[in-house]
């Protein structure tokens, strides 16, 4: 039986190559820290005035990301819905910050699983936004002309902790 012989420098070149592809992974990962879960924005909460909450719940898979936003409302600490709200959106990273589309008129009332997004099919071109992480906040910027009632062209949304 016969072994082939690798030369010392061959050897060395082939870890450099192996280092190289294996610490460029968590690079390119780092890119966009981990924005999986949900993110709040509130309004500031008056005495006996309407209170506006937007959340977002984003899942990345890769550069895909999708997910629901719901608006609520709130007076003194109390919440003014019946059954809640969620619009769903997708989208996708483009290097630290990703950009979504989503249809603000297609909203679906409760809170149904695994609601998925499409695309108008009336003509109307979908709204769009983006989004960019900035450490623990992730920031909203509207991007088209229709927006969501109710809430801010460009905003800062805050993880949810969980309860």
């Amino acid at each position: 039986m016969q072994f082939s012989k690798v030369k010392p420098l061959g050897r060395q070149v082939g870890l450099a190559i192996a280092v190289v592809l294996c610490s460029a992974v968590p690079i390119c990962s780092q890119s966009l820290p981990s924005i999986n879960g949900s993110w709040i924005w509130k309004e500031p909460a008056r005495k006996n005035k309407p209170q506006v909450q937007f959340r977002l719940t984003l899942h990345r898979k890769g550069d895909v990301v999708s997910g629901v936003y719901s608006v609520d409302e709130f007076i003194n600490g109390q919440w003014q819905g019946e059954d809640g709200n969620q619009t769903p959106f997708r989208g996708r990273v483009k290097g630290n910050s990703i950009q979504i589309e989503f249809d603000p008129s297609a909203t679906v009332p409760g809170y149904q699983e695994h609601v998925v997004y499409s695309a108008p099919s009336d003509g109307r071109q979908p709204s769009t936004a983006v989004l960019t992480s900035s450490g623990s906040t992730l920031r909203w910027r509207l991007s088209s002309k229709t927006g969501i009632e109710g809430v801010p062209a460009q905003l800062a949304l805050r993880r949810e902790r969980r309860k």
